[in-house]
């Protein structure tokens, strides 16, 4: 039987504590903020070059994580990626809005979100994580697929077109339709979730 490497069993662990915090387990967040908590706080001062900063954000990421760790998909992406990629939007956020201007800053900040893996560039998934996450469950495994290995696994375009024995224009209008297929079913996933709050609002 061939051992397990490190990484995979890491990855696991992690796994299994976010779906343990996704059922409301207060031990296993604590587990994982101890054992993430120094590698998200580096990606986050990378990008602020601010420690309060810094710390502030990782603070506001483990408040995301604890309520929508319900959302995280190990055939999407690993645990640390998933939860590093929260972070990276929080703090390219914070920057924008406090209007940091610096060329480094800005060198900095465009270079993270150029190299990000996730589709959030074309479909604005930033603020939505969950709600894409979720939409991306409900697609066809086929336009599921190729949204992953475009924006996910960063393959281009003229490599898919050889991958699926298609013109490259063509993968580049399925990825078109995929998209905005995506975007409606965010779209409709946001709805129910302002629905299901507003009742739960009134419930309350």
């Amino acid at each position: 039987m061939k051992p397990a490497i490190r990484g995979d069993r890491d990855r696991d662990g992690l796994a299994t504590l976010l779906a343990a915090v996704a059922a409301g387990d207060k031990s296993a967040f604590a587990k994982l903020y101890g054992l993430t908590s120094r590698k998200l706080y580096g990606v986050a001062l990378r990008i602020l070059r601010d420690r309060a900063a810094a710390e502030d954000i990782v603070q506001e990421v483990y408040f995301r994580i604890w309520r929508n760790a319900a959302s995280f998909d190990v055939k999407l992406a690993s645990p640390i990626a998933w939860m590093a990629s929260i972070v990276r939007h929080c703090a390219i956020d914070t920057l924008r809005k406090q209007k940091l201007e610096t060329a480094d800053v800005d060198d900095e900040s465009a270079r993270i979100a150029a190299n990000e893996p996730d589709p959030a560039d074309e479909i604005d998934m930033a603020q939505r994580r969950a709600i894409a996450f979720a939409a991306i469950r409900k697609m066809d495994p086929a336009k599921r697929n190729l949204i992953m290995r475009a924006y996910i696994r960063e393959q281009s375009r003229d490599n898919l077109a050889k991958a699926y024995g298609v013109p490259t224009g063509t993968i580049k209008t399925n990825l078109r339709r995929s998209l905005i297929e995506l975007r409606e079913s965010m779209r409709r996933e946001a709805e129910q979730a302002r629905a299901h709050a507003g009742r739960a609002f009134v419930a309350a």
